[in-house]
């Protein structure tokens, strides 16, 4: 028996294909990151429980969602198939 094995594309093959990406998915994708940044910050403010170190990393980690929202908006879906063609293991070989 022989398992079915998905194809592995090249970066040519990836930047060929068209990806539609809907209005819905961009917004709720960017509203995710966000609200999980906010969510991190609130975490992170002085009256929050918690040791001055955790309060730093979660500040950290809410910049980063906040960036990672910000990116999702203004990123384009062949931009992103680009960015993760680049970075995948399989494209380099």
């Amino acid at each position: 028996m022989s398992s079915p094995s998905s194809p592995v594309l090249a970066p040519e093959d990836v930047k060929l294909r068209e990806y539609k990406d809907c209005i819905s998915c961009r917004v709720v994708g960017t509203g995710a990151l966000g609200l999980t940044g906010l969510y991190a910050f609130r975490m992170a403010r002085p009256r929050a429980p918690g040791s001055v170190f955790g309060k730093v990393m979660m500040a950290g980690i809410g910049v980063g969602f906040l960036a990672g929202s910000v990116v999702r908006w203004n990123m384009t879906p062949t931009e992103m198939l680009e960015t993760l063609s680049k970075q995948s293991p399989s494209a380099q070989s």
